[in-house]
C-alpha cells in the first residue's frame, strides 16, 4: 500500500488569516520531508452564483490568483482535483486512487489543509464511508473560522469517524508513517 497525502485547499485565498498562513508553511515542510509516496492536491473554485455566494454570501476564490495553490508546493503534488463544493470523494476520485494503489482502494489516506470545520471535515467522513480510514494529521489543519471553528471540527471528526483516526503529532523524518 502506498503512503498517500491529501493536501485540502492550500490555496492563496484560503491563507489569509494568522493561523492559514502558518498552515501553508507547516505544510510546505512536511512535503519537504517527502514522507508520501503520492500527494493529491485539492482546489477549491467558487462561482459566480455559486450556492456559497447565494446562500452564505461568501464571493472569494473566483480569480486566478486566489485559486492558485501556493507554487512552492507545486513540485510535491502529483495530483490536483479541483472541486466547487466541500467534497471532492466522487467516483473519478476513487478511480484514480485505484489507478496509483495497484488497482485497489488504499487502507488509509492522510490528510491535511484547511478549514477543519468544513471540508477537512466533510472529506474525511467521505473517506470513512467508503471504507478508506482517513489519518487526520490535526497539526497540519487549521480553519479560517478561528480556533473555536478548528476545535468544532475537530469535536465533529471524532464523533463522526472516531478519535482514533485523528493524529496529533510532528511529522519528522524518523517518524514510521504506519505507527499512525
Amino acid at each position: 500500500m502506498k503512503n498517500i497525502l491529501l493536501v485540502v485547499d492550500m490555496q492563496n485565498g484560503f491563507a489569509r488569516y494568522e493561523q492559514t498562513k502558518v498552515l501553508k508553511q507547516k505544510i510546505f515542510n512536511l512535503l519537504q520531508l517527502e514522507k508520501f509516496d503520492y500527494v493529491i492536491a485539492t482546489r477549491f473554485l467558487n462561482t459566480d452564483n455559486s450556492v456559497y455566494e447565494r446562500w452564505l454570501k461568501w464571493n472569494k476564490l473566483k480569480d486566478q490568483h486566489e485559486q492558485a495553490i501556493d507554487h512552492s508546493y507545486l513540485k510535491y503534488i502529483d495530483f490536483v482535483v479541483d472541486k466547487n463544493v466541500y467534497n471532492c470523494i466522487n467516483q473519478q476520485f476513487l478511480d484514480k486512487l485505484y489507478e496509483i494503489n495497484n488497482n485497489q482502494l488504499p487502507d488509509k489516506i492522510y490528510i491535511v489543509g484547511a478549514d477543519t470545520d468544513c471540508c477537512i471535515l466533510i472529506v474525511a467522513t467521505a473517506l470513512f464511508e467508503n471504507n478508506i480510514r482517513p489519518v487526520v494529521l490535526l497539526n497540519y489543519c487549521a480553519s479560517n473560522g478561528g480556533e473555536l471553528a478548528h476545535n468544532a471540527g475537530i469535536l465533529c471528526l471524532k464523533r463522526l469517524i472516531g478519535k482514533d483516526q485523528l493524529v496529533d503529532v510532528e511529522i519528522t523524518e524518523k517518524l514510521d508513517l504506519s505507527s499512525l
